[in-house]
C-alpha cells in the first residue's frame, strides 16, 4: 500500500516542479520581452527627439537670419528671436524652444583678448556688483592665461593647485564651458551660483550688447554705475537703443561718462545665441542646446553651429576631464 502512495507523492512533486519551472521560464521570457520593447521604444524616441532638435535648430537659424536682414544694426528683446516658441503638439509628444542672447553676458574668455586689462577691470566691477570677492579676478585670469609661472594679483598657478588634497593643473587655455569655474580656486558653490548666470564662455573678442545685458553686466562697465542707473539703461528688459552713443548718453546724463578707452567691445548688436529645445515624448523629457554664431556677409556669412549638447545641465564630461590634466 505504501508503494503506490509514495509513487503518487513523487509524481505530484515532479508535476509541481515542472509547473514552477514553466512559470519561471514564461516570466523570464515576458521580462526580456518587456525590456527589449522598452529599449527599442527608448531608442526610437531618442532618435525622434534628435530629429526634432535638429528641426528646432534649423528654425532658430532662420529666425536669426531673418532678423539680421530686417534690422542688421540692432538686436533687442523686442526682436523675433527673443520670443519663445510655445509648446507645440507633434507626433508622439510636444516640443518648445527659446533663444538666449549670449552677447548680453560677460564673456570670461575676453580676459585673454586684445583688451584683457579692460575686461579684467570689468570683471572686478561685476564681482563687486554681485557682492563677491573682487580678488577672484586674478584666480580666474590665471586659470586661462598661458603664463604658467607668474601669478596675477590674487591669482594662482599650477603650484597652488598641485598642493591641494586632490592635485590638478590649471587649464592655461580659454574656458570651454562656464562650469569650469568650479575648478578655479576660491569659486565655491555659493560663489558659482551667483556668478554663473552673468557669465558665458565664447571665443575671445566678443562685445557686450547694451540692449540685452543684465543689470550686473551693465554695472561692470564702470565702478560708478549703480543698479538704479543700470536699470535705467536696461529699461526693465525693454531697452531698444539704436546705437552705442544713445545708450552711453543716458549714463552720461546721470553723471557716469565712460572714457573712450572703456567703450571698447560695447555695442547694440549680437552674434552669439544659445538655442534651447525642450522635447517631451511618451512623457520622457529631452533637452537640447545649440550654440549658434551669426556672421554677417562674406564667405562665412550666415548662422553656424559652434557646439551642441544634450541634457538640462549641458556640461560635457570631457570639459572636466580635460581640465583635470594629470600631474607630471
Amino acid at each position: 500500500m505504501n508503494g503506490p502512495r509514495r509513487q503518487r507523492g513523487v509524481a505530484l512533486l515532479i508535476a509541481l516542479l515542472a509547473v514552477a519551472l514553466a512559470v519561471i521560464l514564461i516570466a523570464s521570457l515576458l521580462d526580456r520581452g518587456e525590456l527589449a520593447y522598452a529599449r527599442s521604444r527608448n531608442a526610437l524616441r531618442g532618435e525622434q527627439a534628435i530629429a526634432y532638435s535638429e528641426g528646432l535648430e534649423a528654425y532658430a537659424a532662420q529666425v536669426l537670419q531673418r532678423d539680421r536682414e530686417l534690422d542688421p544694426g540692432l538686436d533687442a528683446f523686442s526682436d523675433a528671436w527673443a520670443v519663445p516658441l510655445p509648446p507645440q503638439e507633434v507626433p508622439g509628444g510636444r516640443i518648445s524652444a527659446r533663444m538666449t542672447d549670449l552677447n548680453g553676458c560677460f564673456n570670461l574668455n575676453n580676459l585673454v583678448s586684445g583688451h584683457a586689462q579692460i575686461w579684467r577691470k570689468r570683471l572686478r566691477n561685476l564681482l563687486v556688483a554681485l557682492e563677491l570677492d573682487p580678488s577672484l579676478v586674478g584666480a580666474i585670469a590665471d586659470w586661462i592665461d598661458s603664463d604658467a609661472d607668474i601669478d596675477s594679483e590674487g591669482g594662482a598657478e599650477d603650484s597652488a593647485y598641485l598642493a591641494q588634497a586632490l592635485p590638478y593643473r590649471t587649464a592655461n587655455r580659454t574656458f570651454a564651458h562656464v562650469s569650469e569655474l568650479r575648478l578655479v580656486r576660491g569659486i565655491s558653490g555659493e560663489v558659482y551660483a551667483r556668478l554663473a548666470p552673468e557669465v558665458c564662455a565664447l571665443p575671445p573678442g566678443t562685445s557686450i550688447n547694451l540692449n540685452t545685458a543684465s543689470v550686473a553686466v551693465l554695472m561692470s562697465l564702470d565702478s560708478r554705475m549703480t543698479a538704479v542707473l543700470a536699470e535705467r539703461i536696461r529699461q526693465n528688459g525693454q531697452a531698444h537703443w539704436p546705437d552705442l552713443g544713445a545708450a552711453l548718453n543716458e549714463a552720461k546724463q546721470q553723471g557716469v561718462e565712460l572714457n573712450p578707452a572703456d567703450q571698447v567691445d560695447l555695442g547694440v548688436t549680437s552674434s552669439y545665441f544659445l538655442a534651447q529645445g525642450e522635447i517631451t515624448l511618451d512623457g520622457v523629457p529631452f533637452a537640447f542646446s545649440s550654440l549658434l554664431e551669426r556672421v554677417s556677409g562674406g564667405v562665412r556669412g550666415g548662422v553656424h553651429v559652434l557646439a551642441r549638447s544634450r541634457g538640462a545641465e549641458d556640461v560635457p564630461a570631457s570639459v572636466i576631464a580635460s581640465a583635470l590634466r594629470p600631474t607630471r
